[in-house]
């Protein structure tokens, strides 16, 4: 199916959580929320009506769903903890819709400056009738840039593995990788924790909703200290994959019995980093790519120039 944006998807989470809240039943709730197919909302509502689990309802007709929002909702029905956690689920995705946005709009300047550009200085080629070194000129150009944008966006949609390593490679990007990471293992792991769920299976959960290499050795070693019954701190290394901080707070929360608010409190201030190194991606990113375009821009007008004097030269003598 296709891939639905981040928009739809939480405009059909706060919609579930409205009429959960309300005391519609699981089969109602999906046949009023919009926002996703219409042939998917129907599917789930029969698999409610035979008595399926959202998790194994979810698990099989909701394709478009993260593996931390999986966990997060597997947690949260365990709990009955539901509509408020399809509440929160909805403003990430509305934040994660906001920042999208704001960045094809901040790209947009410098890529229409570029098909200005490429548009107007061959225009030399029109003046002297050869239409065909005109085209040929601007499709050297454009061609090239939107075959590489649109091979770009099939990688990204196919492989989230090549977009994440693509982020790791990018200043300030990979920070606001780094932390959204975090953020999801933070939040997955709380909300498992709130729910009741063994430390073993939260600890699972939480690296399978990060879904990020840096996490997973040192996550894997938590794991296996729980399983021979020993604290999940005992897992942690010197120079494993997560900072310091959240090592602290989670050696803190074993002794004193509030991981799940711990680690909450460590998920928001990572949240809080993302969100400004992403706005900061979106000020400068756009601003190196007008740069490129703008020394491009003036590399042809002065070629422009250069041959127009050079033939005004040429015929004074």
């Amino acid at each position: 199916m296709p891939r639905l944006s981040d928009k739809r998807v939480s405009s059909w989470f706060f919609e579930l959580s409205e009429s959960l809240a309300a005391g519609f039943s699981p089969s109602e709730s999906v046949r009023l929320a919009e926002g996703i197919p219409k042939t998917i909302g129907a599917s789930l509502s029969q698999q409610f009506e035979g008595g399926s689990s959202w998790t194994a309802a979810l698990d099989e007709f909701c394709p478009f769903l993260q593996s931390g929002e999986r966990s997060i909702i597997a947690a949260a029905e365990i709990s009955g903890n539901l509509p408020s956690v399809f509440k929160e689920l909805g403003e990430v995705r509305k934040e994660a819709a906001s920042f999208q946005t704001r960045i094809k709009l901040a790209s947009l300047y410098p890529i229409g400056i570029l098909h200005f550009a490429a548009i107007l200085f061959p225009l030399e080629y029109v003046i002297s009738g050869t239409l065909e070194a005109y085209f040929v000129s601007v499709g050297m150009i454009l061609v090239p840039l939107w075959i590489s944008l649109i091979i770009l966006s099939i990688a990204f949609t196919l492989s989230p593995r090549f977009k994440k390593g693509v982020q790791s490679i990018l200043p300030i990007i990979r920070s606001y990788s780094i932390n959204r990471d975090l953020t999801r293992f933070c939040r997955t792991f709380a909300a498992c924790i709130r729910s009741g769920v063994s430390v073993e299976t939260c600890w699972q959960w939480a690296i399978d909703a990060a879904d990020s290499s840096r996490l997973d050795k040192e996550g894997q070693l938590a794991i296996r200290a729980v399983k021979a019954g020993r604290p999940a701190s005992e897992g942690f290394v010197e120079k494993g994959g997560f900072p310091k901080e959240l090592k602290q707070q989670y050696r803190m929360g074993e002794r004193t019995g509030s991981l799940d608010v711990n680690i909450e409190r460590v998920a928001e201030m990572y949240s809080g980093i993302a969100k400004k190194k992403l706005f900061l991606a979106t000020l400068v990113y756009p601003q190196i790519l007008f740069l490129v375009i703008a020394v491009f821009v003036a590399i042809k007008v002065i070629s422009f120039y250069k041959g127009y004097f050079d033939g005004v030269l040429d015929i004074l003598e």
